[in-house]
């Protein structure tokens, strides 16, 4: 079982604590970006790291790589591949449906949001083309408490009348690593689950809730204090081996008022920018109107 106290969506951060890293392929790309993938379909090993079974793709990108334009076409590039591959949909015909997940008046969760007014959607009334692969749409669902409406409800019932082949789900995550905060891409056909990191037990966004495969994908953009505070007490315990005092610190940390507290960096607004742009050019690469 993973420590009470780990808040992640990141199936990395949860490999790293369980200390199963070998679990996930690592492939060194192009600007110092690294591709990890792990197959978590067995349900046994997903339920061992806390995850929803499926297949997990996460490229992690050093911060250098955030601020060259050349490193964020070829990441945009990578993260295409593996939507295609992931998703299966290439022939013409084909329908993908982007939902932008998350609160757009929120800095650190307007993530989906972001990403989906940047896609080159496919017009309604267009009629099929030779350069045509496959039919884009896209659209925000808002979130629960401004809406009233479960999310996964308002997906089901845009994928009623649309019927696509696939949808991709995008959205802000939660991590437990400071160092992934906005440089970490997470790609799974597991879905999401819509404040599923922070414990917020949503409805999932899944393939089985919608019928058809639903890949999730998102950028780490906020860290639980309950975690960073934990971290630290661990590392401290580990430098001094004043055990005792860890394991108080924890339940203190677990009682308070802090424990349900969620941090952004400060400068998340242009970490989302440059996330959503990334996301959305991949998106667009894979699926969109050329």
């Amino acid at each position: 079982m993973l420590e009470e106290y780990l808040v992640t969506d990141m199936a990395a951060d949860a490999m790293e604590r369980q200390s199963l890293t070998d679990i996930a392929s690592a492939k060194p790309l192009s600007y110092g970006i690294v591709k990890r993938t792990a197959d978590l379909t067995s349900p046994a090993l997903a339920k061992r790291l806390g995850r929803e079974a499926g297949v997990y793709v996460t490229f992690d990108a050093p911060p250098s790589a955030l601020f060259s334009d050349r490193a964020l076409r070829s990441l945009a590039n990578h993260l295409a591949g593996a939507l295609v591959g992931l998703t299966g949909v290439q022939g013409a015909g084909s329908r993908v449906l982007a939902v932008g997940l998350g609160n757009d008046e929120i800095a650190a969760d307007r993530l989906g949001d972001a990403a989906v007014k940047l896609l080159r959607v496919t017009p309604a009334s267009a009629q099929g083309g030779k350069r045509r692969r496959v039919r884009l749409s896209a659209f925000s669902a808002g979130v629960e408490g401004v809406t009233g409406i479960r999310t996964v409800e308002v997906v089901e019932g845009v994928c009623s009348r649309v019927r696509p082949s696939c949808v991709i789900a995008i959205d802000s995550l939660a991590t437990a690593s400071p160092s992934r905060l906005g440089t970490s891409f997470q790609l799974t056909t597991a879905g999401i689950t819509p404040s599923g990191g922070l414990g917020a037990g949503r409805a999932p966004v899944c393939r089985a809730a919608l019928g058809v495969p639903v890949i999730g994908i998102g950028v780490p953009l906020v860290l639980s204090l309950r975690t960073a505070l934990s971290d630290l007490v661990r590392d401290y315990a580990a430098a001094t081996g004043r055990d005792a005092d860890e394991f108080a610190a924890r339940r203190l940390i677990g009682e308070s008022d802090l424990s349900s507290l969620v941090v952004a960096p400060k400068d998340v607004a242009s970490k989302v920018e440059r996330a959503a742009r990334v996301i959305a050019d991949a998106v667009n690469i894979a699926f969109g109107e050329q």
